[in-house]
């Protein structure tokens, strides 16, 4: 790499942002920072209503921003890293103007990743065990009634660096390929 990368994955759940996302930080390097890694740490430790909710989201983007801040103070001048951040991202989150002005703070190229995927294949994706595990949505009847409320709210970047890739039909391995090939660009 000639430069920092800030990779954004960002996609409905069940698009496959975390399972490419360790695909890209297995197979070219990097850190992997998915939004789960963030949110989990507090799930659990509070239940309430939807304002409660949103309070929590913010509060826990807290730490995400706090992460951000050391790296941009302390992070390594003479090696070259691939940060990799996961994100549903509805349109109005701030997280994408954060990444590019991180990616400048770091004199790193800002690459926003959609993976795009039809509904019905969502929604036969969102039932699995690791989805479970992971305390993601994973019920098909609750996801069907949330992508009505976040489908048209789903955020799309026009970044002149963005990549979308349509991984309806396409595997794991295809999806990353794709990606690799976009990514190549930057090295």
């Amino acid at each position: 790499m000639k430069r920092n990368q800030v990779v954004l994955l960002y996609g409905l759940p069940a698009s496959g942002k975390y399972t490419v996302a360790k695909q890209i930080q297995e197979k070219c390097g990097g850190v992997l920072l998915d939004n789960h890694y963030f949110y989990d740490l507090f799930i659990g430790m509070t239940e309430g209503t939807d304002e409660k909710w949103h309070d929590y989201i913010h509060r826990v983007s807290a730490v995400r921003n706090a992460f951000l801040d050391v790296v941009r103070h302390f992070y390594p001048t003479k090696k070259y890293t691939r940060y990799i951040f996961t994100s549903v991202l509805l349109r109005g989150e701030k997280l994408p103007g954060q990444l590019r002005k991180f990616a400048h703070d770091i004199n790193a190229d800002f690459i926003p990743i959609e993976l795009a995927v039809s509904n019905n294949a969502l929604v036969n994706r969102c039932e699995t065990p690791e989805r479970e595990r992971r305390k993601k949505i994973h019920n098909k009847e609750k996801y069907r009634k949330m992508l009505q409320e976040w489908d048209g709210a789903a955020f799309h970047s026009n970044h002149v660096n963005r990549l979308v890739v349509d991984s309806t039909d396409l595997s794991i391995e295809d999806t990353f390929k794709q990606i690799k090939k976009h990514l190549k660009k930057f090295d």
